[in-house]
């Protein structure tokens, strides 16, 4: 995935070999050697993630991080620490200095790569809540800003249950204990049938060595399945020296790290973790609790037109000014009127309520549904490749057609959906009304040609 990465660090072989390395995986490497380098770097353009030196931030206490996590602008972005020692105080100092991350200089590069994806990833997240928040501020509502690390605001609940090898009852101490300032309402589960506040853990911790490699694969299925990806979130602990963590990845965990690691080291990843779902939960709370009737379609409860408009201008915006992609879907049931007509609209109305939620079981948290109005949707997604787009396209496309509708008498209806991708060869979009043109244009020759297709960019996927 793309990335913009700032590295600094005083020593220029050491900036020039990680430019190098990063730049094979295809991220945008930029580099400061001084403080004021960093600031510029931040002030002109902020990267997506940060790696700083150990060493020399601890030359001159840790002054430049400091900086940087008290900037509005630059404190939710992801920092790494490097470092060639093995000083016993280095992940104390991280958890300290609220730093993300610990890497050595010399860490694999399939293991550097995918721990940078996923700060990245958490970071791309947060960027779509300040997003959804300066919309609802254009949009005349006052909301509080978001704010990183956000204050605590319910319970915590921590699944080790899966992992009990790795949290014995010492390193459980341990840890509620390290976690117990930012979050004194934690709660661990230590047994799969707990009960815990009557809802899904926050985090649930996998280890491969409690359960063994198959069993653990099999518990982050099993977990998927049962539990969106936006209520729990899946840490995988392993070997990783194996390739086994990105494969726990691809089955759906959402961060990884070592069983070895140290009890400072297991705080600092889950605070990271449990700070961004406090931020997911404040933000998805406030639009339900005091936005819902202006943003929300009453009838499949995603966004409505009003609000995917504004988002989307929001959107555009970024877009102008970092050069990403962004890619509008419309998708349009085919023949619905018929529905209507032949079953009444109480059918109507369920088959547009379920078709919203296959659509966003089938989409990425960070990615935007909306309904346009009828029986069209709008889907948004950033930095997506073409390729990517396709397979989406296709699978919200068979999320609708691949599966019939049931009736409030039992009978099945079977219903299709043509969807039209805007281009996203296209360039320096003008407003979020072109990019949605383009996508309806699209739609328009995908009903041409016969329904239940996709268009995209003029091509028959």
């Amino acid at each position: 995935m793309p990335g913009r990465i700032l590295i600094f660090d005083p020593q220029v072989t050491n900036r020039l070999m990680l430019k190098s390395q990063l730049a094979r995986d295809f991220f945008d490497v930029a580099l400061a050697s001084d403080a004021a380098e960093l600031t510029d770097s931040l002030r002109f353009g902020a990267p997506d993630l940060i790696m700083m030196s150990y060493a020399a931030e601890k030359a001159v206490q840790f002054r430049n991080v400091h900086w940087a996590k008290s900037k509005a602008n630059s404190a939710h972005i992801p920092i790494v620490f490097l470092h060639n020692s093995q000083d016993p105080t280095l992940w104390d100092a991280a958890h300290d200095c609220l730093v993300d991350d610990v890497l050595a200089y010399t860490t694999q590069r399939w293991l550097m790569a995918a721990r940078v994806n996923m700060l990245i990833r958490g970071k791309e997240k947060i960027d779509g809540l300040i997003a959804r928040q300066q919309a609802i501020s254009q949009m005349g509502f006052a909301e509080a800003p978001t704010a990183y690390p956000p204050p605590v605001s319910r319970g915590v609940v921590l699944d080790v249950s899966r992992a009990l090898v790795l949290f014995d009852p010492e390193f459980q101490t341990a840890v509620t204990t390290g976690l117990s300032r930012d979050f004194p309402m934690l709660t661990l589960k230590t047994q799969s049938n707990q009960i815990s506040q009557n809802r899904p853990a926050d985090i649930a911790i996998v280890d491969e060595f409690t359960l063994g490699r198959t069993a653990a694969f099999t518990a982050i299925c099993d977990l998927r399945k049962t539990s969106p990806s936006t209520e729990t979130t899946i840490l995988f602990t392993c070997d990783t020296n194996t390739p086994n963590a990105t494969r726990a990845l691809e089955l759906g965990a959402q961060e990884f790290v070592p069983s070895h690691g140290s009890v400072t080291q297991m705080v600092c990843h889950l605070r990271r973790l449990i700070w961004q779902k406090q931020m997911f939960y404040r933000t998805e709370r406030a639009v339900s609790n005091h936005l819902k009737s202006a943003l929300i379609d009453p009838l499949t409860g995603v966004y409505n037109r009003r609000y995917a408009q504004q988002y989307l201008e929001q959107m555009v915006q970024k877009t102008q000014r970092t050069g990403a992609t962004l890619t509008a879907m419309i998708l349009d049931l085919d023949r619905f009127k018929l529905v209507n007509d032949t079953y009444g609209h109480l059918t109507g109305d369920k088959v547009l309520k379920e078709t919203a939620k296959r659509l966003a079981r089938n989409i990425r948290s960070a990615d935007l549904l909306s309904r346009l109005g009828g029986e069209e949707f709008l889907i948004v997604l950033s930095d997506t490749s073409p390729d990517k787009l396709r397979d989406i396209a296709e699978r919200l496309r068979l999320a609708v057609s691949q599966h019939p509708f049931t009736c409030e008498n039992g009978s099945q209806i079977s219903i299709s959906a043509s969807i039209g991708v805007s281009n996203v060869e296209q360039s320096g979009w003008s407003n979020a009304q072109a990019v949605i043109d383009s996508a309806d244009r699209a739609l328009y020759r995908a009903k041409g040609g016969g329904r239940n297709c996709v268009i995209f960019g003029g091509i028959a996927a």
